[in-house]
C-alpha cells in the first residue's frame, strides 16, 4: 500500500516542479530598449530582446552592419528569466515584470525598461 502512495506523491512532485518552468505568453515577442553602461547607468546602444514560443532568446545589440546577436535559450521561473548562452552554456538570472507594453528587467542591480514592438 505504501509503494503506490509514494509513486503518486513522486509523480505529483515531479509534475509540480516541471510546471514551474514555463513560458510566460506575455513575454513572447520583441522588446526594444537601450543598453545601459553597468558602471555609469547611461544609455549606450539600442537593444532588441526577442523571446520565442519555442524557448529561444535573442539579444540584438546595435543597428545595421554593426548589429551583433547573442543567441540563448530561456525559461521562466518565479518571475525570473533564466537564460543559457548557446555557445558558452553560461546561465544568468534576472527578475522581470510586465505592465501593459513595458517589460522591466532587473539584472545585477540595474533596472532596464523595454517597450513591446508591434
Amino acid at each position: 500500500m505504501m509503494k503506490p502512495i509514494l509513486m503518486i506523491l513522486g509523480c505529483i512532485l515531479a509534475f509540480n516542479c516541471h510546471s514551474q518552468k514555463k513560458k510566460d505568453p506575455k513575454l513572447i515577442g520583441k522588446w526594444g530598449g537601450l543598453l545601459k553602461d553597468s558602471q555609469t547607468g547611461s544609455s549606450m546602444d539600442k537593444i532588441v530582446l526577442e523571446f520565442t514560443k519555442d524557448g529561444h532568446f535573442r539579444q540584438h545589440l546595435g543597428e545595421g552592419k554593426m548589429q551583433n546577436t547573442i543567441e540563448s535559450t530561456f525559461e521562466v521561473q518565479n518571475n525570473k528569466i533564466i537564460s543559457a548562452d548557446q555557445d558558452t552554456k553560461e546561465t544568468s538570472e534576472s527578475q522581470y515584470s510586465i505592465k501593459n507594453d513595458t517589460l522591466t528587467i532587473l539584472y545585477e542591480g540595474m533596472e532596464n525598461k523595454y517597450i513591446k514592438l508591434k
